[in-house]
């Protein structure tokens, strides 16, 4: 099986874009196929990312600061050199396979790669008594400023995997096990500055705000479930583990979300062919 896409779109805001995709699947046997695909994306700015202004007031090092969080088509992001917002863009790469080795089992293992360019963060504050930017800001009346930008590229690769199972009993019950698992590493590959700002990567996109963009998913997470049904009962039980998470806090120093697990358990009962109650916890 082949399949092709191919997709073009002009927005009024940032331009035109074309995008494709192209997959395909191989089956060698009823219990055995190999599948993959690469295409391309495109995420286009947010309305919030565009236009979002707001000023407040915060305190550093004892002193009050009047900051802003500037939108893209304001003065002052016009005068810090920031560009207009534009689309990200990603290339993505998968390939897996699905197998049924015996009857009731079924496994898919899908590696990929996702290379996203161009992502849109808020930058670090920029503060008035920069040797270079700071009387622009002055300029403006603001004490500091931050701003939405495209400014980093990154990678992703993982890969997912999914294995259920389900036997049939004499008893006219059923039994069904299902392991699901994401498992995936992102890499900061450039964080790129305007000709203005160059040399301050440190605050166009610190290690604290680098750690916040890496964190915006765990580095795996596992789900189990378990499900007996029997006549008009019915129960399961269901786990999650999400993977540890690390940041850095405002001083600079680490700190982690351990990894955590969630356990659910539901148990259930057909009254009649249109009423079911259910119990869980």
């Amino acid at each position: 099986m082949m399949d092709v896409a191919l997709r073009d779109e002009n927005y009024s805001d940032f331009g035109n874009t074309f995008n494709y995709k192209l997959a395909g699947r191989y089956a060698f046997s009823d219990h055995f196929a190999l599948r993959g695909s690469v295409s391309s994306g495109f995420r286009a700015p947010s309305l919030a990312q565009i236009y979002f202004n707001s000023t407040f007031t915060d305190v550093v090092a004892g002193v009050i600061v009047d900051k802003v969080i500037a939108s893209n088509v304001s003065n002052i992001a016009r005068a810090l050199g920031i560009p207009s917002l534009k689309q990200e863009e990603a290339q993505n790469i998968s390939l897996g396979f699905t197998a049924n080795p015996f009857n009731g089992f079924t496994l898919t293992f899908d590696a990929y790669q996702i290379k996203v360019n161009d992502r849109i963060v808020l930058t670090g504050a920029f503060t008035s008594d920069d040797p270079v930017i700071g009387a622009d800001l002055v300029a403006q009346h603001v004490g500091a400023a931050e701003f939405f930008t495209n400014a980093v590229n990154t990678t992703t690769q993982g890969a997912d995997v999914i294995l259920n199972y389900v036997t049939y009993m004499n008893n006219n019950s059923h039994l069904s096990l299902s392991v699901v698992g994401n498992f995936n590493n992102m890499t900061i590959d450039k964080i790129y500055t305007n000709d203005k700002l160059a040399g301050k990567e440190d605050t166009y996109f610190g290690e604290r705000e680098q750690k916040f963009l890496l964190a915006s998913a765990p580095p795996h997470k596992i789900n189990a479930r378990v499900s007996y049904s029997i006549k008009n009962f019915d129960a399961s039980f269901h786990m999650n583990n999400f993977g540890q998470v690390d940041l850095i806090d405002w001083n600079g120093d680490p700190y982690s979300y351990t990894a955590e697990n969630t356990f659910d358990l539901n148990l259930g009962y057909n009254l009649s062919d249109n009423v079911s109650i259910s119990l869980g916890g």
